[in-house]
């Protein structure tokens, strides 16, 4: 949970850091842009005025190439001032100067050509200038790299600021969830002696011979109760501790484990439960070979809760299918049952602890199964999750295969 929580910190903050800084970034390339742009239309809406050839340099200092000309209504063409450009390729200029008058538009660029024209209608036809626009292109290129290398650097620096910033933010509720956890610990540890010894006397009580009904009575109850209490301790004890280890990073990866055999071996256990129980228990595919890296009795564990999970909330005559199957890099293992389908805001939050969904999902046991499942399953590098679609509730654990 806490690494979790970072994370999300840690995304947030990027998220809004790089917007903003993509903002930044746009702004001042369009503003250079801008600024160049106005330049060359400076140039050009002076030059096309002029008679003889002026002297004129941008804000840069750098004077921009350009050349003016005068087309007759027979399209004719005549140089009448330039500076600074190569006017030895004359084919080159005249096809400048069609592609400038077959736009249509009285400013424009010829981008193939890198030049930006401005024409104006005289009584002799039209009067054109073109001012080359390379310098503008290349130093707009310059500033695109710098941003880009700037903006990199920045989001570097702003991502190792942001995971100091979440590791710090979230200190208080480390402390926090960690004091819990060793409460919960404690007591638990606590609480097992006492329900030993409350057990072990109802054991007694409950073999001796002659003792009234209603004494006998008392005594299952007492064994009922504390058997329900021993089984919460024992959970809530397991779900820490695998909690505990996901956030020390720790995974249990010492030994291979064959989920096909693990999972023939839960339906055998759970086909009889479900017949007595008036269900049907299916075996769609079961893929052998199937090997993962793990803590076999944990797996074990989370393939009970789910057939378990699964014939408590199918209904008298209901089926209950399963399949095992391999999903590219992963182990894929589906229950499916019969039933009402669980609406879509419920199904991240049964896999809270203690949570219950209605009325009809809290008749039995202490609504912790199902985090147990997510906790193994996550604990060992896979997701835990559940659909519903056509009155089938599926609930698909996914382990990494084997290497």
């Amino acid at each position: 949970m806490i690494r979790r929580l970072r994370r999300k910190l840690v995304v947030i903050t990027m998220t809004l850091s790089t917007a903003l800084l993509v903002v930044i970034c746009a702004v001042f390339v369009l503003s250079i842009r801008e600024g160049l742009q106005r330049d060359s239309m400076s140039v050009l809406q002076r030059v096309i005025a002029e008679t003889e050839t002026p002297q004129w340099a941008g804000r840069s200092g750098v004077s921009l190439p350009y050349f003016t000309v005068t087309v007759t209504p027979n399209g004719g063409t005549s140089i009448i001032s330039s500076q600074f450009y190569d006017l030895d390729d004359y084919d080159r200029l005249i096809s400048a100067v069609d592609a400038a008058l077959s736009q249509g538009r009285n400013a424009g660029e010829l981008r193939q050509e890198e030049l930006r024209y401005l024409r104006q209608a005289t009584s002799e036809g039209w009067r054109m200038a073109f001012v080359d626009v390379s310098y503008e292109r290349s130093t707009l290129k310059k500033a695109v790299v710098t941003v880009v290398l700037v903006g990199a650097l920045a989001l570097g620096v702003l991502f190792a600021l942001s995971v100091t910033l979440a590791r710090w933010a979230v200190r208080p509720v480390e402390q926090s969830v960690e004091q819990q956890r060793q409460f919960i610990a404690d007591a638990s540890h606590e609480l097992k002696t006492p329900l030993t010894v409350i057990l072990s006397n109802a054991d007694l009580i409950a073999r001796q011979e002659g003792l009234p009904d209603h004494i006998r009575r008392w005594t299952e109850n007492i064994r009922t109760g504390g058997g329900q209490m021993q089984s919460l301790v024992e959970q809530m004890l397991t779900l820490e501790r695998s909690e505990s280890r996901q956030e020390g990073g720790e995974s249990r990866t010492g030994e291979m484990i064959d989920l096909s055999d693990l999972t023939e071996n839960a339906l055998l256990l759970f086909e009889p439960v479900a017949y007595e129980a008036g269900k049907t228990l299916e075996e769609e595919t079961i893929s052998p070979g199937l090997t993962v890296q793990g803590d076999g009795a944990s797996l074990s564990r989370a393939l009970d809760i789910l057939l378990d999970n699964a014939v408590k909330y199918t209904p008298a005559g209901g089926g209950i299918r399963v399949t095992l199957e391999e999903a590219g890099k992963n182990a894929c293992f589906r229950v499916s049952n019969q039933g009402e389908p669980i609406p879509e805001e419920e199904r991240e939050r049964i896999f809270r602890r203690f949570y219950r969904s209605d009325a009809a999902r809290s008749s039995e046991g202490f609504g912790l199964g199902l985090a147990i499942a997510r906790s193994i399953a996550e604990e060992h590098g896979g997701t835990l999750n559940v659909t519903s679609h056509q009155g089938w509730n599926t609930f698909t654990l996914v382990i990494p295969l084997a290497n």
